[in-house]
């Protein structure tokens, strides 16, 4: 049991513990203590919370148990007096005013789990980063949509049957001469009014969510002055100071970014667990480190060899990010400088976190993302769904790139992002959910996700199984990475909340003799992608070490095995001169 649900279940007993010691008769008090706590666990009980970490989710647990109590309390102490007359005017404005704020309150009732369902609030380095980035095209049609299904539309609802009920009350009222009145002690409220005292009072309980976020943030680190890091004195090692040659003719490669795929996920993904079986993989899987733990944060740290962090307080950017690392040196950069045809292809736009930059900046990769292929007419131009177009349309034209990359005779490395395993739920297309019922997977609310999961293993599997059966796939590594691990996903794919999450991680057809060894045990994160990489495909490098990776291949000791997790998170926040060189090369 996690510590969330430990102080969900005290919180539970004290809601049942509070309508005990008021006065009221015992029978109402009895009544009081068996539906306080089904009131804090339908009104409270949101999983999710618990994983946004701090103290904040347990005091919401607590005053909720308060609120739920004086709450059943209320519902038990049902007065009638008699009706008092009232001024026409007064009483307009008060039912205006009263139900603006009680429209305002359900928005934030509905909004909070939402925000916390959509995006990474717990991560709050991830929300920052896409706001400063700038445009974040690509977004705003899947985000909408779920604004408006998931909070406008309850909001509005549950606001109507409220407003209906009032009116039902007032003819009551109206009719018996009477006005029905709660009490607590020595506070009594009238039921034409126990909307707002409801929902007024849940509203700042769950409010409390959004300080508990911003006090996560690491904002220290992203204002504080550069330092001359030892750490990076130390550990980084530059692209141009390490020779980089090969003896054999080296492979091409093909990475295919799996969207918050996790090693975790194997009940769920069992074609993505036999193809890791058969391949090298490095077990558990990589690690989330800061400035890694979102989309093209993790793809920087995979292909760059250093986290993406937060350029803030460099006054020549004003808190946008023109380019992305520009004076740093990625795998791409290498790749370029060796006469490799580079492309990357995504079923979203590539303006969403100005990923266009990234590669256009690094090895001047071209990039065919929505946008393109509207232009050339793969897809519709009205087309668009979740973030973009589906992966199944992705697969089908990543098959296209990579036969045209194989006729032009010279080595290539193709990039790919899938999406369809994205939060909240991920996305399920007409042919996923065909495919799901030939092996009789019910696809129910409860198990969206797992769906999705399973849907995007045999859209892999078949990927993958293409891929061997082409001409050239004999010289070709195939990198299968998780982006990111993502606890809230795990969460809703059965994974304990205690479990350590990592994400996917195997190479096929690598030029390194594993020795009949397919499983290597090793901690490691991100950082250490750069080089493995770089190696698998048949290039030996001096050191065998590029940027803050070392290559899983050696004997040498990653940085997460050398300072273990909370330590390096702590060395790659720091703001450094090095770092910054990266961004403005000064």
């Amino acid at each position: 049991m996690t510590s969330y649900s430990v102080h969900f279940v005290v919180a539970l007993v004290l809601s049942s513990a509070i309508p005990l010691i008021f006065r009221n008769p015992l029978k109402k008090r009895l009544i009081a203590f068996l539906i306080a706590p089904v009131i804090l666990y339908l009104l409270f009980y949101n999983f999710d919370y618990g994983l946004l970490g701090g103290p904040v989710p347990f005091l919401i647990s607590y005053l909720g148990a308060v609120f739920s109590s004086c709450i059943a309390l209320l519902a038990v102490s049902l007065h009638t007096v008699p009706m008092r007359s009232e001024s026409a005017h007064a009483s307009k404005i008060q039912f205006v005013l009263s139900f603006v704020f009680v429209y305002v309150c359900l928005c934030i009732i509905f909004a909070l789990p939402w925000a916390v369902d959509i995006f990474p609030l717990s991560n709050v380095e991830a929300i920052l980063f896409t706001i400063f980035s700038g445009t974040n095209a690509g977004a705003e049609n899947f985000v909408v949509t779920s604004l408006v299904q998931k909070v406008v539309v309850p909001a509005s609802g549950t606001f109507a049957f409220i407003l209906a009920l009032h009116v039902i009350l007032f003819f009551v009222q109206s009719r018996k001469q009477v006005c029905y009145e709660v009490r607590l002690w020595r506070f009594k409220v009238g039921l034409n009014r126990m909307a707002l005292v409801v929902l007024v009072p849940y509203a700042c309980i769950l409010f409390l969510v959004v300080p508990g976020i911003v006090s996560s943030a690491p904002f220290r680190a992203f204002f504080q002055q550069p330092i001359d890091s030892k750490f990076y004195r130390e550990y980084y090692v530059h692209p141009d100071s390490v020779q980089i040659q090969s003896h054999d003719e080296t492979r091409n490669l093909i990475v295919i970014f799996l969207e918050s795929m996790e090693t975790n996920f194997s009940k769920h993904t069992p074609e993505i667990a036999d193809l890791e079986k058969s391949s090298l993989n490095f077990a558990p899987g990589g690690e989330n480190v800061s400035g890694t733990t979102w989309t093209i944060a993790g793809i920087t740290g995979k292909l760059c060899g250093i986290p993406l962090n937060m350029p803030m307080g460099i006054d020549e950017h004003h808190g946008k990010l023109p380019t992305y690392l520009p004076y740093a040196k990625c795998l791409m950069d290498v790749l370029a400088d060796k006469g490799y045809n580079q492309l990357y292809a995504q079923g979203s736009s590539g303006d969403f976190t100005q990923k266009r930059t990234f590669w256009t900046d690094h090895g001047n990769v071209g990039i065919h993302d929505i946008e393109y292929y509207r232009s050339v007419g793969k897809i519709p131009e009205k087309y668009n769904v979740f973030w973009g177009f589906e992966d199944r349309k992705l697969y089908g034209l990543a098959k296209e790139e990579l036969d045209s990359l194989a006729r032009q005779g010279k080595p290539f490395a193709f990039y790919m992002l899938t999406v369809d395993t994205h939060q909240p739920f991920g996305y399920l297309d007409d042919s996923c959910k065909i495919a799901l019922k030939n092996i009789d997977f019910e696809v129910k609310d409860d198990n969206r996700y797992p769906a999705a999961l399973r849907c995007a293993s045999m859209q892999l599997a078949s990927f993958v199984e293409w891929i061997k059966q082409q001409p050239w796939s004999s010289n070709t590594v195939i990198s299968v990475m998780g982006d990111h691990a993502t606890p809230m996903l795990s969460n809703k794919a059965g994974v304990a909340p205690s479990d350590s999450v990592y994400w996917t991680n195997f190479i096929i057809n690598s030029a390194v003799d594993a020795g009949g060894e397919n499983r290597r045990e090793r901690s490691y994160s991100s950082l250490d992608m750069f080089p493995t990489l770089l190696e698998s495909m048949g290039f030996e490098l001096d050191g065998r070490s590029i940027g803050l990776g070392r290559s899983l291949y050696a004997d040498k000791p990653t940085l997460l095995e050398i300072y273990g997790k909370p330590v390096l998170d702590s060395l790659l926040r720091e703001r450094s001169i090095q770092y910054d060189y990266f961004i403005m090369g000064k």
